[in-house]
């Protein structure tokens, strides 16, 4: 009887004392929850002071902690590489602790629960808010220190606008680059989530720090492609000339050969364009700066300019209307989307598929003394080198094909990649591409927007000497920086367009526009980059002390 009664009084006070512990924890909830809401009034303006109530037990505390945990906020100019830090601060918090282990706080205007083993939650969000492209941060941040009994009052210390400020040049909307927001707190896991599930951010974890970064982009724009050259900078100057040629043709109608009307090509430059020695565009130019037509060049179509326009040429030269009206603005870069594509594919791809030729010890193709043969999935290579004897083939048909390339692609000497089928080919290449002396790039019917060539924009593309590609090189970088370096010579032709930054077309280069491009989608996997155009950043520091 005397074990037995033990035993019960034993087991009843565990499960009162756990009882205890949950309805403290319950009501420190409330009571942070009130604090949270009375703390924002006062912050944000509304009020200029507030009490609440704070009930403990006879072991458990409130402290203010004005150095517990901070947050930096920061910008990078992705044109010129510059970062600024936006906002540097010691969030502060309101914390309790009761008998257990779990831990309750007031931080940076939210409400946070730390378990004891590592991991923490959210009770209630902070001020951080995420919605169409827009971040709003009025961050509250506490003073005071010591114990808080019974109760406590909150006053109005400082606020400070930090984004937008125009006299720190800090301006909405943002033209390029990223907001970072670094989080080093105890609950740094739950606020890590809290990023995760309200933003389309990329989220990190510094578990050793007790850190997590949230990365937000300025989207990129990548419009469809509307001309068989897209050249986007400024103050650049491009030369058509010496029989160059440029036409088209819509290959959701037919290929190429025996095309019935090749007169709705367009050439699109920012920067100065010359049309000389017989060169002939059988379309629009849009030039964003000064044109200069002479030696029998023609633009037979439409002529627009942003500068002026000159030369023996003009205006006898043009066919169409003349007018100083362009706009050209290019589109943004997609080095990010290959770095993506690279991290992924090089972790998970089909390389192993025993039914294609990829040698797995170097990532390259082989056997293609024959031909190498690659079927629907993704692959990464280190490099693509077909040489004299070797040739590719890209067999479509079952799916998209997507090949991440490591280095640099060189097809020469009479080589030559077929792709066949009703589907697309995206190749992300990290270096440089090279097609010379007879090489080929052939696509099915003439069909240009089923394959596509991404490269960086310090990449260079070079098509020389009878080669000729069908499909779509595309190596911009937004519209005041300099694209891929694409050279275009020698009796080459392309099928398709090229977008980056052409200097000359010569030689009886043949540009062919694919039509069907205007309504094709650029880019098919979505660039793994969150997006802020518009940013408001404040701070808001309230001092609490016990009532």
């Amino acid at each position: 009887m005397i074990i037995s009664t033990t035993a019960v009084v034993a087991l009843g006070a565990d499960a009162i004392t756990s009882t205890q512990t949950q309805l403290d924890a319950e009501r420190t909830e409330k009571s942070l929850t009130e604090l949270n809401s009375k703390t924002a009034l006062v912050a944000l303006g509304q009020t200029d002071v507030q009490q609440v109530t704070l009930p403990a037990s006879s072991s458990s505390t409130y402290h203010v902690d004005e150095n517990a945990g901070w947050m930096n906020v920061s910008y990078q100019n992705t044109t010129s590489g510059d970062r600024t830090t936006v906002v540097n601060e010691s969030m502060g918090e309101v914390a309790y602790r009761g008998n257990g282990e779990t831990r309750l706080a007031y931080q940076g205007g939210g409400v946070w629960r730390s378990n004891g083993d590592g991991t923490s939650v959210m009770v209630s969000p902070p001020e951080f808010h995420y919605r169409d492209a827009t971040l709003t941060l009025p961050l509250v941040t506490v003073s005071g220190s010591g114990a808080l009994r019974g109760g406590a009052s909150i006053s109005h210390n400082t606020s400070r606008q930090y984004w937008p400020n125009k006299s720190a040049g800090a301006v909405n909307p943002l033209d390029s680059g990223q907001v970072e927001v670094r989080v080093q707190s105890e609950y740094y896991r739950a606020w890590g989530q809290y990023f995760e599930t309200r933003t389309d951010g990329s989220v990190d974890y510094n578990h050793s720090s007790n850190r997590v970064t949230l990365e937000l982009l300025v989207p990129a724009t990548n419009p469809p492609v509307q001309g068989g050259i897209v050249a986007g900078t400024p103050g650049t100057s491009m030369t058509i000339k010496n029989n160059a040629e440029a036409d088209s043709y819509n290959s959701s109608v037919g290929p190429y050969s025996g095309f019935p009307d090749n007169s709705n090509s367009r050439i699109i430059s920012a920067g100065d364009v010359d049309v000389e020695n017989n060169a002939i565009i059988e379309g629009d130019l849009e030039s964003g700066g000064d044109v200069q037509i002479s030696n029998n060049g023609e633009i037979r179509g439409n002529l627009s300019y942003g500068g002026t326009a000159s030369g023996g040429g003009y205006p006898s030269g043009v066919s169409g209307w003349s007018a100083q009206n362009a706009s050209v603005t290019a589109p943004d870069s997609v080095e990010r989307l290959i770095d993506t594509r690279r991290s992924s594919v090089s972790s998970s791809n089909d390389n192993a598929d025993s039914s294609v030729d990829i040698d797995n010890s170097s990532n390259t193709l082989e056997n293609c003394a024959s031909t190498c043969e690659l079927t629907a999935g993704d692959y990464y290579l280190s490099e693509i080198t077909l040489n004299s004897g070797e040739d590719a083939r890209i067999d479509t048909s079952g799916g998209d094909v997507n090949i991440v390339v490591n280095g640099t692609i060189t097809i020469q000497n009479n080589q030559q990649i077929t792709v066949v089928g009703g589907n697309r080919v995206n190749v992300y290449v990290e270096g440089d591409y090279y097609q010379r002396n007879g090489a080929l790039v052939t696509v099915e019917d003439d069909v240009a927007p089923n394959f596509w060539v991404y490269t960086n924009p310090d990449a260079d593309v070079e098509f020389d000497n009878n080669a000729e590609f069908t499909g779509v090189i595309y190596g911009p970088n937004g519209p005041n920086n300099d694209g891929a370096d694409i050279t275009l010579d020698q009796n080459a032709h392309v099928y398709g367009g090229v977008v980056g930054d052409v200097t000359f077309v010569s030689n009886n280069y043949g540009i062919h526009y694919d039509e069907a491009l205007q309504r094709t989608e650029t880019t098919t996997i979505p660039q793994a980059i969150p997006s802020v155009t518009y940013v408001h950043i404040s701070t808001n520091d309230v001092n609490i002390t016990s009532d």
